[in-house]
């Protein structure tokens, strides 16, 4: 008998049911589809691995390889070009180092070239190379190969470099620190940056380019008159200018005078007779000399330039009568025009008035714009905020102390130096005065400046090839003004030109915040500033802190050895060739 064929069919069903669930009822055998399941996905972790190990070792060995290269070929590099002798250099390090071949990497082409856009960046050397590295594992699953690149840059900042140095020479610097007076320290420390870039300068001149040291000696002045005169000597006033000093006036006495007579004549009225009396002494000063007698009035007073200004002896205007006494003109200025307004909530941008500040401008036939002659032997103090006064204090010997009254040695311009001629200047330097960072600060950064005074001094570049700007400004104190002072700014009590009156509260503050504006113009002019602290136990200033490019730019040494060293390591950083990526 045939059976149906449903019944076939359902027996066909049990029998597969059947099947599974035996299959599924007896465990033996499982582990090993398992196994054979999860074995490609273990083998693909366990390949990438490996090949990725390898991948790494020769990318980093690769990468060391590009960083010797671009040292060698910016070692190699003149004038900011990349020649053949460049690339040769640049691909026999990386070779030394990578050789072709090496972890059976693809053929590749290292790449040498100056750094920017057509090679506009004459200071930096780029390489980069590309290959492969062949997979072993990996290639199961259709991975054959893994990509490799480097790219490093090397450069040397020392291509045309200008270094100015800011110096304290004032009267603290004398001071013995650690067995050896500061003043002494500070010689010694300019010397060891010499030698320090001493083989830089020698590279450079063979190169045809140049490294150049500009010095600034400050404590309440500087000495800049004589060098701004040989630039332009309509730049320095030479007509006739206020001082805060004295004239010679006659005294006359008429008796009998009442009081009214007397206010009508421009004197001063003196009683004389009985508590009723309504006559007395009628005192004038005027010019006539019949029948009066001499005596000094201490005021302001306009004095004569034209034979000071050109440093030749000139007779004093302000000697007694009968007496001669000469005076010539060491170098120090009045600072120009400024603004009285400026105090610690002053932004850091340059008010327009304020033409002491800016580093930038040029004097015009503004009187306004030119700086004068700092002239001790015809100023006098007197009374603060008084306009005339009997008697006064002669500046130029003051208390006996140089702290009143100083004029440091010359400033110099931007030059190549000699060992010698830069050791015979360093120790000429002499301690004197008190101390104002602004005015030292402000004409190292005007001595820099490409577009003022100094700007023959500065070019953007030289032979082709850039100029980089370093300024190191060292002190041993804070900031520290005297109101009493004769300074760049006059006698403060009486000038007012910082404080705007005659009380010296604030007075510190004020010229600090002055520093700090001139620290931010300088650097707005991309010019890197160091600044070193010389004392024993102070940490620099936030003023300091704040003027340095960086904070890596600013320490404190207290001793000589360190000094020493800080200047070592500045100019160890300004000539290094160093890699940049």
């Amino acid at each position: 008998m045939v059976q149906p064929i449903e019944s076939k069919a359902k027996d066909a069903r049990r029998r597969r049911t059947g099947f599974m669930a035996r299959l599924r009822a007896d465990t033996r055998g499982n582990v090993l589809m398992i196994v054979a399941a999860a074995i490609l996905p273990v083998l693909c972790l366990i390949g990438s691995g490996i090949d990725l190990s390898r991948a790494y070792a020769a990318q980093a060995r690769m990468q060391v390889a590009c960083d010797a290269a671009a040292l060698a070929g910016r070692r190699a590099m003149s004038a900011g070009v990349v020649d053949t002798a460049v690339t040769e250099e640049a691909a026999k390090f990386f070779n030394f180092n990578f050789p072709q071949g090496t972890f059976k990497t693809a053929a590749f082409t290292l790449n040498t070239r100056a750094k920017g856009t057509e090679g506009k960046d004459k200071t930096t050397v780029l390489v980069s190379a590309e290959t492969t590295i062949p997979t072993t594992i990996m290639q199961v699953f259709g991975f054959e190969n893994l990509p490799l690149a480097v790219t490093c840059n090397a450069r040397q900042d020392f291509v045309n470099t200008d270094i100015m140095l800011v110096l304290d020479v004032t009267g603290s610097m004398a001071q013995d620190l650690g067995g050896t007076t500061k003043i002494v320290a500070l010689q010694n420390a300019v010397m060891a940056l010499y030698k320090e870039l001493a083989p830089v300068q020698a590279q450079l001149e063979a190169a045809k380019l140049q490294l150049r040291y500009g010095i600034v000696p400050y404590s309440s002045n500087v000495n800049v008159g004589k060098v701004v005169r040989a630039i332009n000597s309509t730049y320095i006033a030479s007509d006739n200018w206020d001082y805060q000093s004295r004239v010679g006036r006659y005294s006359h006495t008429a008796t009998g005078k009442t009081k009214a007579q007397c206010d009508t004549l421009g004197g001063s009225w003196t009683r004389t007779g009985g508590k009723n009396s309504t006559t007395g002494d009628c005192v004038t000063i005027n010019d006539t000399s019949a029948g009066g007698t001499f005596t000094w009035v201490y005021q302001k007073a306009n004095h004569d330039l034209s034979t000071y200004v050109t440093g030749a002896s000139t007779p004093v205007p302000t000697r007694d009568p009968g007496t001669t006494a000469n005076s010539t003109w060491a170098g120090c200025i009045e600072e120009r025009k400024t603004l009285s307004t400026i105090t610690t909530s002053t932004d850091y941008s340059i008010p327009s008035g304020a033409y002491d500040l800016n580093i930038d401008m040029v004097p015009t036939n503004d009187k306004d714009t030119k700086w004068k002659p700092f002239w001790p032997e015809v100023s006098y103090n007197r009374t603060a905020g008084s306009t005339t006064a009997t008697s006064g204090e002669y500046m130029a010997t003051r208390g006996g102390s140089a702290a009143y009254v100083a004029c440091p040695t010359e400033v110099k311009r931007l030059k190549k130096w000699t060992e010698a001629d830069l050791e015979t200047y360093v120790k000429s330097l002499k301690t004197i005065g008190g101390t104002y960072h602004d005015i030292g600060m402000l004409w190292g950064g005007r001595m820099l400046s490409r577009t003022g005074v100094f700007s023959a001094d500065n070019p953007e570049t030289y032979e082709s090839m850039p100029v980089s700007r370093f300024l190191i400004f060292l002190t041993d104190d804070g900031i520290a003004p005297n109101s009493d002072s004769y300074s760049a700014y006059g006698i403060e009590t009486l000038d007012q030109r910082v404080t705007g009156s005659s009380s010296a509260s604030g007075q510190t503050a004020r010229h600090e915040q002055r520093f700090k504006m001139i620290c931010n113009a300088i650097k707005r002019q991309n010019v890197s500033i160091w600044v070193i602290s010389f004392h024993a136990s102070l940490d620099p200033s936030a003023a300091l802190k704040e003027c340095a490019t960086s904070p890596t730019q600013v320490s404190r040494s207290s001793n000589q050895a360190e000094l020493i060293a800080k200047f070592v390591e500045i100019g160890k950083n300004i000539g290094s060739l160093r890699l940049t990526q």
